[in-house]
């Protein structure tokens, strides 16, 4: 029993680095846009890139989706495991769970913030 929740951590684990090997992809978006790729586009896309930038990937709304995760999976793994391990399992397992989802969730505010930031200075992305 514990070999498996040894390997259940460890490949949760291995999934969160994996997730934060990727974490700056959105920040480097290249929108697609209706028009020309001269160097009012590339300096506006770098000045971009750096705002989404710094958004970051441990605030308050990824801290919050890893404490809800923990919570939400210590109280499984007790009422499961009926046991103080299970709970702490439980606990691990869903706050690296909901700490990912808070960063995925980040990943996609930076894209966005990539494309607003180009579209507010006057380029028409299409995607």
């Amino acid at each position: 029993m514990k070999l498996e929740k040894t390997g259940t951590i460890a490949a949760f684990t291995c999934a969160s680095l994996v997730l934060g090997g990727c974490a700056n992809t959105a920040s480097g978006y290249r929108p697609i846009v209706d028009g020309y790729e001269d160097e009012a586009y590339h300096a506006d896309l770098a000045d971009c890139q750096a705002l989404a930038k710094t958004k970051r990937y441990d605030n308050g709304d990824t801290r919050t989706s890893a404490l809800a995760g923990a919570v939400v999976g210590g109280a499984a793994g007790a009422i499961e495991g009926d046991s103080v391990e299970g709970a702490i399992v439980g606990a691990l397992l869903g706050g690296l769970i909901g700490g990912a989802s808070g960063a995925a969730d980040t990943r996609v505010d930076r894209k966005d913030i990539v494309i607003r930031c180009m579209v507010g200075r006057g380029h028409a992305v299409v995607g």
